[in-house]
């Protein structure tokens, strides 16, 4: 095998590798790395930070907005997750992206879909960038109870609550 070849060869297996470690992170893969802390206004006036469930409680943090498909699907799947483990420290963020306009329509949204977790108002999509840079809808993460981000997801289909609740019951057992 000549030099060029070996060269290309290394390379491309480089990019291979590269491709394969990037492509587990965002398709709904683990990740260590510790959650960004972030302050945002409930719609109940109260502002809630991140860091105040650090150390004890498992958290999902749900991107959503009041004119995602998808997102409006999959609430009644996380309001039960939250009813079956808020007691052993489960907690939903339901950080909606939609604008300072639209919060009659997200509070109308929240009692319909009986979302009895914390709403958060990320009108200016400051920490969905941080999170979720290509702004997915819906787009959840996982943090354990020592903050770090076990897991990320985007998008919803039918039958991806088998796979969040097996996520969340395995943070919860650690």
């Amino acid at each position: 095998m000549n030099r060029t070849t070996r060269c290309a060869l290394s390379l491309a297996s480089i990019v291979l590798g590269l491709a394969a470690t990037s492509c587990g992170a965002a398709t709904g893969g683990s990740s260590a790395s510790p959650a960004p802390d972030f302050a945002l206004p409930a719609l109940d006036g109260k502002t809630v930070r991140l860091s105040d469930y650090a150390g004890k409680n498992v958290v999902l943090i749900d991107f959503w907005s009041t004119t995602c498909d998808p997102c409006l699907a999959e609430m009644p799947h996380l309001v039960e997750l939250y009813k079956k483990h808020k007691d052993k420290g489960f907690v939903v963020l339901a950080v909606s992206l939609d604008g300072p306009e639209s919060r009659a329509q997200v509070s109308s949204t929240v009692h319909d879909k009986e979302m009895i977790f914390p709403v958060l108002l990320d009108e200016e999509t400051t920490v969905a960038a941080k999170y979720n840079p290509k702004r997915e809808l819906p787009f959840s993460v996982l943090i354990g109870r020592d903050g770090s981000i076990l897991h990320k997801r985007g998008g919803y289909q039918p039958g991806d609550e088998a796979v969040l609740t097996e996520q969340v019951e395995k943070a919860l057992a650690q």
